[in-house]
């Protein structure tokens, strides 16, 4: 690979993890008022507040970081609405495993650590994030490609 492209993929990486950091603050915000105040569990106010962040990602990213139309409806209006609905396809499933997976971590804090069981929840999300990151920008990466391919 020439050192044009992977300086590239770099930059498209870098860009990614940075909109992705935006739109996990929409996320992690939402999910800790979904569990704080509305005492949602882990898994259910995940769910929720995943998909606020995964959308905020997929109308930025799109456009911006992957080269397709600025409106974010990769390929445009022939093919935004297909694409989008099976990156949150995919997202459902991600989401769901993360959940779950989000879930035994905040069981397994609470139960062993009664300093932190009261943010258990939130110290699992942290913990969970950046492989969920990493698993989002490959996905999007062959998504898109795939765009182009169209």
């Amino acid at each position: 690979m020439a050192a044009s492209q992977v300086r590239s993929n770099w930059r498209t990486f870098l860009g990614f993890v940075l909109l992705s950091g935006l739109g996990w603050l929409c996320d992690m915000l939402s999910f800790t008022a979904l569990v704080r105040l509305a005492g949602m569990s882990p898994f259910g106010a995940n769910v929720i507040s995943s998909y606020v962040g995964v959308t905020f990602v997929w109308f930025t990213a799109v456009g911006t970081l992957f080269r397709h139309d600025g409106n974010g409806s990769a390929g445009g209006a022939r093919h935004g609405g297909r694409y989008l609905l099976i990156y949150w396809c995919y997202q459902f499933l991600s989401i769901m495993a993360y959940s779950q997976l989000l879930h035994l971590a905040a069981t397994t804090l609470a139960a062993g650590a009664g300093s932190v069981a009261g943010h258990s929840a939130i110290i699992a999300k942290l913990l969970v994030t950046p492989v969920n990151l990493v698993t989002n920008f490959l996905f999007m990466k062959v998504l898109t490609r795939a765009i182009r391919a169209s």
